[in-house]
């Protein structure tokens, strides 16, 4: 793979400014306490690797005089109106005039005088370059036994096992990137979950992901930190999950689509005995209820992968490229009325029974097995219908 490595050398032709190579950027909200120590320590290491760079601070509303504080330090101020960690962080990433962007948080958690392994792998062709504080070393301390040991683990393990990527610390909030690549992503999270958003969409638009070790120390500040725990991770979690509908629709939805299935095509015969246990039409009732809920599941699924790769939320696949193809609205809703027909069919079929039996009562059981499956046949094609019409109306390309 080949270097990139912009120079750092004055150009002065037409009085151009110098290239700036690397942009340090805080988030920062009322800190402070430690942010003159965050960026003495970031123009630190800026002096002693001789790399152009620049201190960014995008300040998100502080009122504790860190806007001072960085003013008198020579340090960029960019100032975000928007609250949250994942505002402040977009303002500054957009302001930033450097080809690289090594952010960190300013409570003095992150050593910004160990940043040269983050150059190195960005220069070498990383476009994403995570910390690895587990890798790297965790004080003691320095992160609550909750987050180390449940909440980090958990998430970053879930992060691993959706998105397929062997990032072990999802959640490190050091970490460098190539900005232009960054903002091609068109990140749009607010909060906390930014940092999940940065991670899942670079690995689900192929780029260069890599994991370099590095350290954390104990928060310096005296107040507690905005990080809420169950909240914040609450909001992480639910990221996850909604950037990956394969897991949170459509493997479940085949689980109980296809366990329903095998019990309504079972039972529908008979009923059967395991033991002394009878499994008859009231469980072949909860069978069908299996069945329709897997496939509302599975149609959950395919509208909102289609609907993230329509409004640009991730990019598309080759097997969605691939449904694109064979899918249309004419084929799903034919497909989908022929079921409803073969439904309404048997229902016609028991309503003629019932006639013929001058509409008196009729062996339960033996009503229900012929029952079931015609009101199942019948709503799967239906949900066949306007799943098609929906689908349409949010994948909308020429004919």
């Amino acid at each position: 793979m080949s270097t990139r490595r912009l120079p750092t050398s004055v150009d002065h032709r037409f009085g151009a400014e110098p290239a700036i190579e690397l942009s340090i950027l805080m988030p920062c909200l009322n800190e402070a306490e430690t942010l003159a120590v965050c960026i003495r320590k970031a123009q630190a290491f800026l002096a002693a690797s001789g790399i152009s760079g620049e201190v960014v601070i995008a300040d998100n509303g502080s009122t504790d005089g860190s806007r001072q504080i960085a003013n008198a330090m020579g340090a960029r101020i960019v100032a975000v109106e928007a609250r949250g960690y994942g505002a402040a962080l977009g303002g500054g990433i957009a302001a930033a005039r450097g080809t690289y962007v090594i952010m960190g948080d300013a409570d003095d958690s992150y050593d910004f005088t160990a940043l040269q392994p983050f150059v190195d792998a960005l220069r070498a062709g990383g476009q994403l370059v995570m910390g690895d504080r587990f890798r790297g070393g965790i004080a003691s301390g320095a992160m609550p036994a909750l987050h180390r040991y449940l909440g980090n683990p958990v998430l970053s393990f879930l992060g691993r096992t959706l998105f397929d990527t062997p990032i072990s610390d999802f959640h490190c909030g050091l970490r460098g990137f190539d900005r232009a690549a960054i903002l091609d992503l068109g990140l749009r999270s607010t909060g906390m979950e930014f940092a999940s958003e940065m991670v899942v969409k670079a690995v689900m638009h192929r780029l260069d992901v890599r994991e370099v070790a590095t350290t954390l120390s104990p928060d310096g500040r005296s107040r507690a930190p905005h990080l809420r725990t169950w909240r914040d991770g609450w909001r992480h979690l639910r990221f996850l999950l909604t950037y990956a509908p394969r897991f949170l629709f459509v493997y479940p939805g085949l689980v109980c689509g296809g366990v329903g299935m095998i019990g309504v095509a079972t039972l529908a015969s008979g009923s059967v005995t395991l033991g002394r246990i009878e499994l008859s039409a009231t469980t072949m009732l909860f069978a069908a209820m299996l069945l329709l809920l897997g496939s509302q599941l599975v149609s959950f699924g395919i509208v909102a992968r289609l609907y993230g790769v329509a409004s640009g939320l991730w990019p598309t696949s080759p097997r969605v490229d691939r449904f694109r193809r064979l899918f249309s609205v004419e084929r799903g809703a034919m497909a989908g009325g022929l079921l409803t027909a073969g439904g309404l069919a048997g229902i016609a079929a028991l309503f003629g029974g019932w006639a013929e039996n001058g509409f008196g009562a009729m062996d339960a059981v033996g009503l229900m097995r012929l029952a079931i499956p015609a009101m199942v046949a019948t709503l799967l094609g239906l949900q066949a219908v306007f799943t098609s019409f929906l689908i349409g109306l949010i994948d909308q390309r020429d004919a």
